[in-house]
């Protein structure tokens, strides 16, 4: 009988699952490895919103229910959004819900050992019973080394697909006992690691060929707590820039953000005279897109996200556009906030042109959706505007979307530098860098 982790009680393997930004994937290839720890993805899910809606049933399930909950919640997401998933519902529901459960448990309890180094300074990988067991995994059974050995970093459990492996932490005496009971002076010698070509996602359409240890599932050599716990730089990857950090977090202790570009030159005169009638200036912004106000256009963004650039992007709701109510139905978006209409033309080369793309969780704090988390896309771009003087000021744009509506700022700043500025908007998962 496989280990069972749910329902998950402790703080840490709740706040591992609940860091993960949502990313849309073909493949479950997509990302790799130490991705998982900071990307909540599904295999062939590639839209936001199913993803956010899977998410939604695992953290629920996982503190409520357990998998019972998340299996009867699964076919219902899969048929609301046309989901053809591969495998049956069953295997399917399973497969997402172990996987993201159990690395969470082991995330959390790494993050809890980590912590008491000091007392307890060896661990112990176990092999728990199981139908069809890996060899390799039973082999490491009792196997007792330094916390701080290398060889966690890579074989740490999960070590593959419904691996139920786990580690203890020891005390040097309990640590001592054991090894003195097996006949042995000291702790065990790290197994060396063989490393072999394996071909991943032959059906999908990323295949690729990674080196991995032998005994160790393809995309699962790697310490999910430490990849968590600890900043990473990985490679980057099609349309994800790995360079990731805690969302809603302080930069973490070292860790050194990605540079910031120069700011993009601008002059006084792109920017908006707030006089002016606000049915002209969002036309002006439509057309930079091909869009009308009576005929919206798709943008395809540089990370490849297709954004709907339309008038009713103006209106509260999403109305259609009237031209008997000329500016009047554009009057709440346009002037909710100093500056939205001065700053047109420069959102327009935001969007076009981004410096970063960034995606975070965000929460509902009331109504119906109270208590679900939703993914919340960030385009931001600095700007040094010059005027007839040759005085500059540095501006930010910031605009942000989800599936549920979009907001932007125009930050102004008579800095000679607005990289404090810019940074306090950097959050989540860096999507996109220019």
């Amino acid at each position: 009988m496989a280990a069972d982790f749910t329902p998950l009680h402790f703080t840490e393997a709740i706040d591992f699952y609940r860091q993960k930004i949502r990313l849309p994937s073909e493949s479950w290839t997509d990302i790799w490895q130490e991705h998982h720890a900071h990307a909540f993805v599904v295999a062939g899910a590639n839209t936001d919103a199913l993803v956010e809606d899977l998410y939604n049933a695992v953290d629920q399930a996982k503190t409520k229910g357990g998998y019972a909950e998340f299996q009867k919640a699964f076919p219902q997401i899969a048929e609301k959004h046309g989901w053809a998933f591969n495998g049956s519902p069953g295997w399917r529901s399973k497969i997402i819900y172990d996987t993201n459960v159990t690395q969470a448990y082991n995330a959390g309890r790494y993050q809890q050992m980590a912590s008491i180094k000091h007392l307890r300074p060896y661990w112990r990988y176990r092999h728990h019973t199981i139908e069809n067991p890996r060899l390799s995994h039973k082999a490491w059974d009792g196997l007792i080394l330094s916390a701080d050995d290398p060889w966690w970093d890579s074989h740490y459990p999960q070590n593959g697909w419904n691996c139920k492996c786990t580690v203890d932490a020891l005390t040097r005496t309990a640590a001592e006992r054991e090894w003195t009971a097996a006949g042995k002076s000291g702790p065990d010698a790290a197994p060396p690691m063989e490393w072999e070509e394996r071909v991943v996602g032959k059906t999908g359409p990323h295949p690729r060929t990674v080196l991995t240890p032998k005994g160790i599932d393809p995309g699962f050599a790697y310490n999910p707590g430490k990849a968590w716990l600890e900043p990473h730089i990985v490679p980057p990857l099609p349309d994800h820039l790995a360079h990731l950090v805690p969302d809603e977090w302080p930069w973490p202790k070292g860790y050194k953000p990605p540079a910031i570009r120069p700011p993009t030159l601008a002059h006084s005169y792109e920017l908006v005279d707030e006089a002016r009638a606000a049915t002209p200036v969002i036309a002006g912004f439509l057309d930079t897109f091909g869009a009308t106000l009576t005929e919206p256009a798709v943008l395809t963004d540089v990370s490849g996200s297709a954004l709907v650039i339309g008038s009713r992007m103006f209106i509260p709701g999403g109305a259609p556009y009237d031209p008997a109510l000329g500016d009047e139905q554009f009057k709440m978006v346009m002037e909710g906030k100093q500056g939205r209409k001065k700053y047109m033309n420069l959102l327009a080369k935001t969007l076009v042109d981004p410096d970063e793309i960034w995606e975070s969780w965000e929460t509902f704090e009331k109504g119906e959706n109270a208590g679900k988390k939703f993914v919340s896309r960030h385009y931001l771009k600095s700007f040094e505007i010059v005027d007839q003087g040759n005085k500059k000021r540095y501006a930010i744009i910031v605009f942000r979307r989800s599936r549920y509506g979009w907001e932007w700022d125009g930050i102004t700043t008579f800095h000679s530098s607005g990289d404090n500025y810019f940074n306090k908007r950097r959050r989540g998962f860096l999507r996109y860098k220019k």
